[in-house]
């Protein structure tokens, strides 16, 4: 008999919500400023005006409207990002009494409201520090896998990575892996860590003339123990039966160690910075896309976006995580190793897209269907559709360049995910706030945000 398993679990979205809403809550903090700020969309309602409430905790906002055609009542409640001060429930006393005098701002078929509540003193200013010190917005460490996780296919649940082929793996003493008999995790090192290595050994001091054959033998320790500790110029990371070597948005694994997957070969454009030689992988199942083959690294990289986690909260359940959340997580390793702001994103095509990251850590929360009213973490981004990446990354002699833009690709099922998502959080803004300068459109990428141990 096969195992039950759990329903595949991703992050919480508000369910029983219709398409067409007549009131839209969308609610953001501003750290910089230690401010909430609340925007009320009433469609279809130009002539009419909300009441609104602020809850005893002063943690929520309960806005109800009555259109003026139908009469029917209709209510929304959200749970602000961060703790408001009592001021703002005079602010929005206030802002109630005086709305049938014609405030809010007329846009198309619907009527704006914004407000700017303070944020209480208390709120944000140890557990912020904590959190930035602590937590990771990568998904999937090493340290949250355990040694009997199994990776499936996200769609059609097909086992992926089941048990090593050497069940006697070995134990290593890491901090950063979790070394049990199984699954041996471990976490690759930052991407700065080519670099630093390539300098290091570039400019490291050579040895001094006349020395004695203590100094030579030191030297040759130092070399076979930068071999054996990853430091060696001549070291490079190689995929290992028995470990799953995680990075940003893949793992890392042995060829041998996987099933269910065939190689299919793709061309790719040769303008584009994509091997040749690169083979996909696809799940014999369905023909997702599960992951390619890393030549150098004598392995096969599997991409998270594609994968589903059993057995890593509770036994027999399954996880998986949204599509923007792996891609976040790739821009905000790029904004700390890079410094970088801007990227061009595609797929290996001509067209892609261009995105700025205008706030890297934000908590919003919102009112339309198959969004969370409760406080999210995520990013704000601003896009717009390029249709010549090339152009853009190799520009012809004479035209400028931008140096602080970075390259990313994805493959075709992640950015085509990317999309839909950046789509779908443009359209569940306000209509005064989906555009910034009007070439740029404002979207909004979830963020990885690791729940505190009890």
């Amino acid at each position: 008999m096969p195992t039950a398993r759990m329903p595949l679990t991703t992050q919480s979205n508000r369910a029983g919500s219709t398409d067409t809403e007549s009131l839209t809550l969308h609610a953001e903090y501003l750290p910089n400023i230690r401010q909430v700020s609340l925007q009320i969309s009433a469609a279809g309602a130009l002539y009419a005006y909300p009441e609104i409430s602020l809850s005893e905790s002063r943690r929520a906002v309960t806005v109800s409207l009555t259109l003026p055609e139908s009469q029917e009542a209709v209510m929304e409640t959200i749970k602000l990002p961060a703790k408001v001060t009592e001021g703002s429930r005079r602010l929005l006393s206030n802002a109630t009494q005086s709305a049938g005098q014609g405030k809010g701002t007329i846009t198309g078929t619907e009527r704006e409201f914004s407000y700017r509540m303070q944020v209480d003193d208390t709120e944000f200013v140890v557990r912020d520090a904590v959190e930035e010190h602590m937590d990771s917005f990568v998904p999937w460490s090493a340290g949250d896998m355990l040694p009997t996780t199994k990776l499936r296919c996200v769609k059609c649940e097909q086992v992926i990575l089941d048990k090593p082929s050497n069940t006697a793996a070995p134990t290593l003493s890491d901090e950063n892996s979790t070394s049990h008999a199984g699954w041996l995790w471990k976490d690759l090192p930052s991407g700065n860590w080519a670099e630093m290595m390539d300098f290091w050994h570039c400019h490291k001091p050579d040895p001094h003339e006349g020395q004695d054959a203590d100094g030579a033998a030191k030297q040759t320790i130092e070399d076979e123990n930068s071999k054996v500790k990853g430091y060696g110029a001549s070291n490079q990371v190689l995929a290992t039966p028995g470990t799953v070597l995680v990075d940003v948005a893949t793992f890392l694994v042995a060829a041998i160690e996987c099933k269910g997957l065939k190689k299919v070969s793709k061309g790719h454009p040769k303008s584009i910075n994509v091997p040749l030689s690169e083979q996909e992988l696809q799940c014999e199942n369905c023909g997702t896309l599960i992951g390619v083959e890393d030549t150098i690294a004598r392995g096969w990289r599997l991409f998270k976006a594609s994968l589903a986690a059993e057995g890593r909260l509770e036994e027999g359940s399954l996880e998986a995580h949204p599509t923007e959340l792996i891609v976040a997580a790739q821009l905000l390793e790029l904004i700390e190793r890079q410094s970088a702001r801007r990227f061009i994103i595609h797929c290996g095509k001509e067209d892609g897209i261009l995105i700025w990251v205008f706030n890297p850590d934000m908590r919003f929360s919102n009112s339309s269907s198959q969004h969370s009213i409760t406080s999210q973490r995520a990013m704000k981004v601003f896009f717009q559709p390029t249709a010549d990446v090339e152009a853009i990354l190799h520009p012809e002699p004479g035209k400028t360049s931008s140096l602080s833009l970075e390259e990313l690709r994805l493959p075709l099922e992640t950015y085509a995910s990317l999309i839909t998502a950046l789509e779908t959080r443009n359209a569940m803004l306000p209509p005064s706030a989906r555009f910034f300068q009007r070439s740029w459109r404002v979207g909004i990428l979830q963020r990885f945000e690791r729940l505190k141990r009890a």
